[in-house]
């Protein structure tokens, strides 16, 4: 723990360790003998295997008519910002940021010179940015004496107050809610969201299978009194993320998941909007989310209401007679961003060619994901599938892919639970990710850099940007 001094400006100056303080560890003898046990991951690769589940985009049997023209991406940030009161560095309060970019591929690629022209996308940074605030550590409310019952509220009022395009984020939880399991959806015909417990810890209704059977619900739009023990109810409660919130401590990871449940809610909000005003343009937009598509820790249940709104739309979509709108996730970290590297690097090293050459795709079934990537929890959790793809600038993406039908990954392994065919949209996916390819970071694409970036527009100013984007093209699209 390092000490603190107070600057003469008033500000808190940390003792830091030495830049060069690491060093003994890594060259601890026991260390290096103990991990010596351990065999590099790309030591261990199958390359038959590999290459048995690697195919070519050109060879889908797919369509890659209409080619996407335009691409939504949502991306946020999150800040757990210390000292929220003078002279009280363990008061902290919670920020969120949410930001969008829609982008006229053909356009930016249409203009001259090797650079693109911020200036359409700078006309709209000048509104208010979205944002969000909930109470973090050693913060007391003036009206609720608990602060886990004022972090409720709070997240409430975010959610009823923060708008989508034409409608509220609480309107969306709703939305998700129809297509989730039976009892999700009919809480949610009648304007009721689902609860999978009282918050309440000594309340009967706090166990999971009690609450079920009692069909817990509260109004979408007003709070209620549970049932049981009177305890004041919120919509959002359905997400759980309350029960990770430590008044006394860093709640940065339960930021980081609010966050998360934003992106997921507004991308679909944005689409669902573009489909009510701009239905023609639904065939020719891709929506891009930054990580993949899936919801981890205690909210995880609305998976399964994400993958049924967006099969709906892709539904509503053929019905009108079009192809459905492109969806992905593209994640930027984690292990199987570094496993599809070490696939390449030790290809290179072996100097034998690359399992998956450029603008080739790996299917990853479900023994690999378990065995080999190591990821859990597959069928509870996502609702896309992932794929490794080689773009055709030399990019290695990692990118998730929901299905036409049913889930991404069953509850038992099913063999052909990869297969391409439930994938429909997937070669345009991968027709667009050889088009917005960059080089501003290792393995990114250009929507999701700008979303990441400065140069992102804030979504309550979307309107705008959709008329300064895309006004004329509709234009002319009509004409």
């Amino acid at each position: 723990m390092p000490y603190s001094s107070r600057l003469p400006g008033g500000a808190f100056s940390f003792e830091t360790a030495s830049s060069m303080g690491h060093l003994p560890t890594v060259t601890n003898e026991r260390i290096r003998e103990r991990l010596a046990r351990y065999s590099r991951p790309d030591a261990q690769l199958d390359f038959g295997r590999i290459e048995k589940l690697t195919g070519s985009a050109g060879d889908l049997d797919q369509t890659t008519e209409p080619h996407i023209r335009y691409v939504v991406a949502v991306d946020g940030s999150n800040h757990e910002y210390e000292e929220a009161f003078d002279r009280y560095p363990s008061t902290r309060v919670l920020y969120l940021q949410i930001a969008g970019v829609f982008i006229d591929l053909q356009q930016m690629q249409e203009q001259t010179g090797p650079f693109v022209s911020p200036s359409r996308i700078a006309e709209a940074i000048e509104a208010s940015v979205v944002s969000g605030f909930l109470p973090g550590s050693f913060l007391e409310h003036q009206d609720f004496a608990d602060p886990v019952e004022a972090f409720r509220a709070e997240l409430f009022d975010l959610f009823a107050t923060t708008e989508v395009q034409s409608g509220m984020l609480l309107d969306l939880i709703c939305e998700v809610q129809r297509y989730g399991p039976a009892e999700d959806a009919s809480a949610a015909q009648q304007k009721r969201v689902l609860l999978p417990k009282c918050p309440n810890s000594k309340c009967d209704l706090n166990e999971s299978k009690v609450a079920r059977r009692a069909n817990l619900t509260v109004s979408l739009k007003t709070p209620e009194k549970c049932p049981a023990c009177s305890c004041t109810l919120w919509a959002t409660d359905t997400f759980r993320v309350y029960e990770d919130f430590r008044p006394d401590a860093s709640n940065g990871e339960v930021l980081g998941r609010v966050r998360d449940i934003v992106e997921h809610l507004v991308l679909l909000g944005v689409a669902l909007d573009l489909e009510r005003r701009y239905p023609w343009l639904l065939p020719e937009t891709a929506f891009l989310y930054d990580g993949d598509l899936a919801v981890f820790g205690n909210s995880a249940r609305m998976f399964r209401g994400l993958l049924g709104s967006w099969q709906a739309l892709w539904q509503r979509s053929r019905r009108r007679g079009q192809q459905p709108p492109v969806l992905l996730g593209i994640a930027k970290s984690g292990y199987p961003v570094e496993h599809f590297k070490g696939i390449q690097r030790a290809a290179e090293v072996a100097e034998r060619p690359l399992p998956i050459p450029r603008q080739s795709y790996m299917r990853i079934d479900d023994r690999y994901m378990k065995e080999v990537l190591r990821v859990q929890s597959l069928s509870e959790t996502y609702y896309g599938r992932k794929f490794f793809y080689h773009a055709a600038d030399g990019q290695h993406l990692v990118i998730t892919v929901p299905p036409a039908e049913g889930l991404a990954y069953a509850k038992q392994t099913e063999e052909g639970a990869d297969d391409p065919s439930r994938f429909p949209t997937l070669r345009r996916t991968f027709e667009v990710l050889d088009r917005m390819g960059t080089h501003l970071y290792d393995d990114a694409v250009i929507p999701v850099s700008l979303a990441h970036n400065w140069a992102a527009y804030p979504l309550s100013n979307a309107d705008k940007v959709l008329r300064v984007l895309t006004e004329q093209t509709i234009a002319r699209k009509r004409s």
